[in-house]
């Protein structure tokens, strides 16, 4: 069956892809017109900074300009680095191949989401949460059938929270495999930097919070601020446990913990503490990475 625009049915290849006909699918939903291209409004140059600014891929920029090098430098591909509601917040490559992406809307502070932009490469990347690769006439809108895009998302290694998307765009006419493998490759090594960065955190969090939990007595937990337990005392450190990113580690499930009293550090994370001493009635300890593993 093939999607309708109004009174108008919108034919679909018989080869189509069936990611690419639910993606059609859903941009008709979206009520996205195949003639007219873009609906949404693009950001100001103040913030998109203000986005780059908050997010965490900007600490992944030179890992995956590096890795794109040899499609970038070749002056017919775009990179473009996009959060998660789909805002280009990085778009680098040769000027005069930028100069011919911005003129079809991809630039910093355009949206590519499918409900700004229907099916393409960034969008429905987006959606699948997996790298896809969206060819000439598989682009929803006409105007960008010309194209080629491979997008991969890039997630957050500590909780699997979706970041955004790195995608690759070049004319449809020179589109190979090949594009989309380097894309994906680029985004899981981009993703290994931030797991190695976290595991760095939590090595240089425990040295601050070991030697404070050793002088707590009963029983308390340090975790980092994504949930992560780094320190433990007076009992063996749950298997496989760790608490959700947007709740307090006494919320997460865990009953031992969830009748923990809890302090709250924005540097360092949670620490709390299930029982306390007969001297010294402390409910919770809070410290900063770097503050000398004083506990307040």
């Amino acid at each position: 069956m093939n999607p309708t625009h109004t009174d108008r049915v919108i034919p679909l290849a018989a080869h189509t892809r069936p990611v690419i006909a639910e993606s059609w699918s859903r941009s008709l939903d979206h009520g996205i017109d195949p003639d007219g291209g873009r609906s949404a409004r693009p950001l100001s140059a103040d913030r998109v900074a203000h986005r780059r600014h908050g997010s965490p891929l900007a600490e992944l920029m030179p890992h995956l300009r590096e890795g794109l090098r040899p499609l970038t430098d070749d002056e017919r591909h775009v990179m473009v680095v996009t959060d998660v509601q789909g805002c280009v917040l990085w778009q680098e490559g040769s000027r005069a191949v930028r100069r011919s992406a911005e003129r079809l809307d991809l630039a910093e502070g355009a949206f590519w989401a499918e409900e700004s932009t229907g099916t393409n490469g960034i969008g429905t990347s987006l959606v699948t949460r997996r790298p896809l690769q969206v060819l000439a006439d598989e682009h929803f809108v006409h105007a960008l059938r010309t194209l080629a895009c491979a997008a991969a998302p890039l997630h957050d290694p500590r909780d699997g929270r979706l970041l955004g998307v790195v995608n690759v765009t070049g004319p449809a006419g020179i589109a190979h495999p090949s594009t989309l493998a380097l894309v994906a490759a680029v985004a899981r090594v981009a993703e290994g930097e931030l797991r190695a960065r976290h595991w760095a955190s939590i090595e240089r969090l425990r040295t601050v919070a070991a030697p404070v939990l050793a002088r707590l007595a009963g029983t308390a937990l340090a975790v980092d601020a994504a949930g992560w337990p780094v320190a433990v005392t007076g009992m063996a450190p749950p298997s496989g446990w760790r608490c959700r990113r947007t709740r307090r580690p006494g919320r997460s499930g865990c009953r031992r913990w969830a009748r923990a009293r809890w302090s709250r550090c924005p540097a360092a994370g949670w620490c709390g503490s299930a029982g306390r001493s007969r001297r010294r009635r402390r409910a919770g300890w809070c410290w900063t990475c770097g503050g000398g593993g004083r506990g307040r």
